[in-house]
């Protein structure tokens, strides 16, 4: 006779411990059918509704982990860490105000819950609620001060709203903390970038690329300060690491090109912007820098064109419309490189450059009192500014008022301090009017 086979049946605490074997050993799909069973045994228990979300959130199975965690809630409203769980889902699935709302939930019940306040901070800190986002921020410090994200976070903040030195505190403790973390001295470099400390920025962003090799970001940003610090060809290199690294980093490419165009080598240059521009033709950044190029080239039509495509997209950017004044001006297309002058002041009164560029127009076209108003407005926005008196001086000279084209002449070669051609050709337009240099 055969025996019957039988099915040994088995506890809820049983399933549980199977699952928790399961998801400690990394088989989270396994642990998911445990815990399950489990709840298939004892529906009324919040833990093994709490464990089946828990390896659904390994799975990156958000939703249904959500499902389990409302279960756990359901079973147990003082349940803060189903609640907080629940919020993690939210948050991943960029459902950013049920995130916050969960993680209030999970406080509430747990008012000494420093996760929770980690979370719905940066929550905050994502929807750029920043001030808000700090408060949470310092809870969570004062339950947890070892919490380096927690001062990470809090220094972004301070960051946004230009609270630059409490900012740099705080990575400063986040390194104490964590000197592991490539994203913190990433951070700390780039508010010293913002500040023009690029050699403290190149310091941070250097470590960052010490801990982390594949970060790119960091390899970007140290090309930029390299840029700014006009060291091009170390700025190349850090550029074409972020192009081996991420193909299809717009900004990599366009910082290629600003690293050609300070070699002047426009040609070079234009080769970057124009990749740039296929993988983001929407940036009227790039077509602006291509556009410069392109009028260092004289290639003045293409440069209009860029400039153009700048302006279609951002109608108020006010140095595209003085790039294309220069490309009209070139073109001796002197009433559109004055209105596109005017433009560019409408939109930046404080313009310098433009305030020149548009007095030279107006002297080209005979308007002296208008050129030389606009030679003065240059001047008293920046009193440094030796361009501005050379060219007042030229405008004086012109209507032969020699003393006082003399007198702005001898304030460029003050401010002007460089012994070069131009120097010595200012120097011989004061003695043919019959004066003496005084610089």
């Amino acid at each position: 006779m055969e025996k019957k086979s039988t099915i040994v049946k088995r506890s809820a605490e049983e399933w549980l411990e199977f699952g928790d074997e399961a998801f400690n050993n990394g088989d989270y799909e396994s642990a998911f059918i445990y815990y399950k069973n489990a709840i298939t045994e004892n529906s009324g228990s919040p833990f093994a509704y709490f464990k089946a979300g828990n390896a659904l959130s390994m799975l990156k199975r958000w939703e249904e982990a959500i499902k389990y965690y409302i279960g756990t809630i359901t079973l147990d409203q003082t349940f803060s860490f189903a609640y907080y769980k629940k919020g993690i889902c939210h948050l991943e699935l960029l459902q950013i105000n049920d995130a916050i709302k969960e993680f209030t939930f999970a406080i509430q019940v747990n008012p000494n819950f420093a996760l929770a306040y980690f979370r719905r901070g940066y929550c905050l800190y994502i929807v750029k609620k920043f001030q808000e986002a700090i408060e949470d921020f310092n809870k969570s410090i004062e339950l947890n001060p070892a919490h380096a994200d927690s001062y990470v976070y809090r220094g972004n903040c301070y960051f946004h709203l230009n609270r630059n030195q409490e900012a740099i505190a705080d990575y400063d403790r986040a390194i104490e903390l964590d000197p592991d973390n490539p994203k913190v001295f990433v951070s700390r470099g780039v508010i010293n970038m913002k500040l023009g400390n690029y050699k403290e920025a190149i310091g941070d962003f250097t470590l960052a690329v010490s801990i982390d090799e594949k970060n790119y970001l960091a390899y970007n940003y140290r090309g930029f300060c390299l840029n700014q610090m006009r060291q091009f060809e170390l700025a190349i290199e850090d550029f074409l690491k972020v192009i081996d690294l991420k193909k299809d980093f717009v900004d990599a490419y366009n910082n290629l090109g600003i690293s050609y165009v300070g070699l002047k080598q426009f040609d070079k240059a234009i080769e970057y912007f124009d990749k740039a521009i296929e993988l983001n033709p929407k940036s009227a950044t790039i077509y602006f820098n291509r556009g410069n190029s392109n009028l260092h080239l004289k290639n003045y039509v293409e440069a209009i064109i860029d400039y153009d495509k700048a302006l279609t997209i951002d109608p108020n950017y006010a140095y595209a419309y003085f790039g294309r004044g220069n490309a009209n001006y070139a073109l001796e297309q002197y009433r559109d490189a004055l209105r596109d002058y005017s433009k560019a002041i409408a939109i930046k009164p404080d313009f310098v450059n433009a305030y020149i560029a548009r007095g030279n127009v107006y002297l080209k076209m005979k308007h002296l009192k208008k050129s030389l108003e606009d030679f003065t407005t240059a001047i008293e926005l920046a009193p440094e500014n030796p361009i501005a008196y050379l060219n007042r001086a030229i405008a004086y000279r012109s209507d032969n008022i020699f003393s006082y084209a003399v007198a702005d002449f001898n304030e460029f070669l003050r401010l002007y301090g460089k012994e070069d051609r131009l120097a010595e050709k200012v120097r011989t337009w004061i003695r043919n009017m019959g004066y003496t240099p005084e610089y």
